[in-house]
């Protein structure tokens, strides 16, 4: 058979799922920097407490959740831009999404060295000390990585040529497509509600951070769990059809 269809079977080269160029590795570098930052001290230093003055340490998972939400963020910069997948995409929107990504990156870093200052202020006012961490710069770093990696694929972005097989152009919206995108954003509300919810019983309601993370995963599961469900009815309903 082989020999008729003068084919060999091949195996996938390793690796093959990601584009390992210079550009999309420094951006893959950088957002794995920024990964580890997350759950890094962004600020340290001594304060006064039950018995005497100890070690103190500000993270980005307290406060408002910076560290989580850049963790989230760099994760989502780093498959966009190395996976095969989306970094081939004709989808202009789903390619322009990294630079909108690392926006956010930059700002979500701002607000965190804003949050540590302040708890720093706060240790200072106590009669301790504090200091920004290396985390703090760990995270700007990997942020700057992804800006640089991400403006040097910019240019493939900005001189976008449009084709006939765009899939803008193919696109069809019926009563199937509306009922996973209702249901979907159903579900992101109740897997976010049941993420939070589980996240607070483990490690309790002052860890803010923590409870976010559950809300932001909780929201995709059940993002992806309404779909499956509008989905599968459909496919019922459709199979149902048929069989009359």
């Amino acid at each position: 058979m082989h020999e008729w269809m003068q084919w060999e079977p091949t195996k996938a080269p390793r690796f093959s799922a990601w584009m390992l160029t210079p550009a999309r590795v420094v951006v893959g570098v950088g957002a794995v920097l920024a990964i580890i930052a997350g759950f890094m001290p962004w600020a340290e230093g001594t304060a006064p407490g039950f018995r005497g003055f100890g070690p103190v340490f500000f993270s980005g998972l307290g406060g408002s959740g910076d560290g989580v939400v850049l963790v989230l963020v760099s994760a989502a910069t780093g498959f966009l831009t190395l996976h095969h997948a989306p970094a081939t995409s004709r989808i202009r929107s789903l390619r322009a999404a990294p630079a909108v990504l690392v926006l956010l990156a930059v700002f979500t870093w701002i607000n965190g060295y804003r949050a540590a200052l302040e708890e720093i202020a706060a240790w200072e006012r106590r009669g301790g000390t504090g200091q920004i961490a290396v985390g703090m710069w760990l995270a700007a770093l990997g942020i700057l990585l992804q800006a640089a990696g991400t403006v040097w694929l910019l240019p493939e972005v900005i001189r976008w040529r449009r084709r006939s097989d765009d899939p803008s152009d193919l696109m069809e919206v019926g009563p199937r497509q509306v009922a996973e995108v209702i249901l979907g954003i159903v579900g992101v509300f109740v897997g976010g509600a049941i993420g939070m919810a589980v996240a607070a019983a483990i490690t309790g309601p002052m860890l803010v951070g923590a409870i976010a993370l559950g809300a932001v995963f909780g929201g995709l599961l059940g993002a992806y769990g309404g779909s499956w469900v509008a989905r599968a009815a459909a496919d019922r309903l459709t199979a149902r059809r048929d069989r009359a």
